[in-house]
């Protein structure tokens, strides 16, 4: 009679006991605190249209107060009690589509926070920022013959001649080409909707220098090195050996020459583009953008020219150095408004995003031609040799007073950009990208194009001019392009 009195106590009070917690027994949801077993045992779950906190906090154990989003969204922290893993929280209304085609997909991190979300705050929720690793080329210029040379021997009247017998072209006469180079490019946005239908962006980008160059130096005229033009008072082609008002000595054997050419372009831009989503479905955006573009590109090219002329003793001196420099530089600046569409489609990790936009501005145009001819003189002296500037007169070869000083000129403009990018989230706030963009600006200046190859000799050495008033100062337009690839990570707070 005593079992059965126990046995009936014993399940009584069995009965009276609340069901075991599931954390208890092995969690189904994959993180701590979720209810398991029976769903009627656990918290209902919020109304279907009542939209979810953007912090990720677990409807299933967020308190009361956590119904109100507003109240708790503080720009500097994150609401708490947030969960440490918001998977299972999927609400269009609180996130892009990048994110929740991520969350939507079958291949995915078992986490979408991955630990890597401090803040998902109201405001930084909504930043992006994305930095970009360039491979470009840059369109050519076409340069002028600038130097060549002669075999020895050969008579003085024909040294470096083009066209002339033995004559070789060093530098010069084809096309500068803009070589594949490295580059980078940073953007960072903010999105005014968790959907991301409208926003603002900024980016810079630029290039390392393009550039084409060549350094040749001869002794004893053998070879000799020459600087070619043609002589506007004939017309016939002529050549410098020895910078004005430097003479080709009868004897080359203390004779040493160098002359350097380098070309050299620098291009970077900046824009900032507004966001105006014209369709938005679940996994696409269609946005128009609109905003401000500049754009930036500084071509230079340069020559020097030096002849030493020595005595022709073992320590050459007395010597006397001719040394004649030119340069041109151009530098072009566009400011204009930027308009285009950018449309983006997201599958599971992966997502497609194609560019065309088209900039209406001026280029601004500033043309720069310098040069000048230095002669010194090098003694002997007890204190070791001494050298003294003897002369210094205006102009080197190309670069004349005739064509020498700045021009500033302005013309309409057009910028075209088309681009294609494919990335890959690493998780859902980090995407791989790959890339490729193609840039086309309509009118700007080359520093080759105001190289003109017609010289009045009278000027050389200072001397007054005589005859027609060339070199001339020139003013010509190209377009230009830029094109290449792009690896990159993008990172969504």
């Amino acid at each position: 009679m005593h079992r059965w009195v126990t046995r009936v106590c014993l399940v009584g009070l069995l009965a009276g006991l609340p069901p075991a917690r599931a954390d208890a027994l092995g969690d189904p949801l994959g993180y701590p605190g979720s209810y398991g077993g029976d769903a009627s045992t656990a918290p209902p779950p919020p109304p279907a249209d009542e939209p979810q906190v953007p912090a990720g906090l677990d409807p299933l154990r967020a308190p009361e107060s956590a119904k109100n989003p507003p109240g708790l969204l503080v720009w500097h922290r994150e609401p708490a009690p947030a969960s440490p893993c918001d998977l299972p929280l999927v609400d269009p209304a609180w996130m892009g589509p990048g994110e929740l085609a991520y969350r939507l997909a079958e291949h995915r991190r078992g986490c979408s926070r991955d630990h890597t979300r401090a803040f998902r705050s109201e405001f930084l929720g909504r930043l992006w920022v994305s930095g970009d690793y360039l491979l470009w080329a840059t369109s050519p210029q076409a340069l002028p013959a600038l130097v060549t040379s002669s075999p020895a021997g050969t008579p003085p009247g024909e040294v470096g001649i083009l066209g002339g017998p033995g004559t070789s072209l060093l530098f010069g006469g084809n096309d500068a080409t803009g070589p594949m180079r490295s580059g980078g490019r940073l953007r960072a946005g903010y999105w005014w909707d968790p959907r991301q239908e409208q926003g603002i962006e900024a980016g810079w980008f630029g290039l390392t220098n393009a550039t084409t160059a060549g350094s040749f130096m001869a002794a004893g005229g053998d070879p000799w090195l020459a600087r070619p033009f043609i002589d506007a008072t004939t017309g016939l082609p002529a050549a410098i050996v020895v910078p004005p008002p430097g003479m080709l000595p009868d004897d080359p054997a203390g004779v040493a020459q160098q002359i350097t050419a380098r070309q050299s372009a620098v291009f970077s831009g900046v824009d900032v583009l507004y966001r105006h989503g014209l369709a938005c479905d679940r996994f696409h955006r269609r946005w128009l953008v609109g905003g401000y573009r500049f754009l930036m590109l500084d071509d230079t090219l340069g020559i020097t020219q030096v002849a030493d002329i020595g005595s022709g003793t073992p320590d050459g001196l007395p010597s006397s150095a001719f040394t004649a420099t030119d340069g041109f530089r151009t530098l072009n600046r566009f400011n204009g408004g930027d308009i285009g569409i950018i449309e983006r489609w997201w599958r599971d990790r992966t997502s497609l995003q194609l560019t065309g936009r088209m900039a209406f501005g001026a280029s601004s145009i500033s043309n720069q031609v310098a040069g000048e001819t230095v002669t010194t003189s090098t003694t002997a002296s007890p204190d070791g040799p001494q050298t003294l500037v003897t002369g210094r007169t205006p102009g080197g070869l190309l670069a004349q007073p005739t064509n020498m000083g700045r021009r500033d000129d302005a013309v309409f403009a057009v910028v075209g950009e088309f681009g294609a990018l494919v990335d890959y989230a690493l998780w859902a706030q980090c995407r791989l990208s790959l890339g490729y963009t193609f840039l086309w600006w309509s009118d700007v200046g080359r520093a080759a194009a105001l190289v003109d190859p017609q010289v009045n000799p009278s000027q050389f050495g200072g001397g007054e001019l005589v005859g027609p008033e060339v070199p001339g100062r020139r003013f010509t337009t190209t377009d230009f392009w830029a094109q290449g690839v792009s690896i990159g990570l993008e990172y969504q707070f």
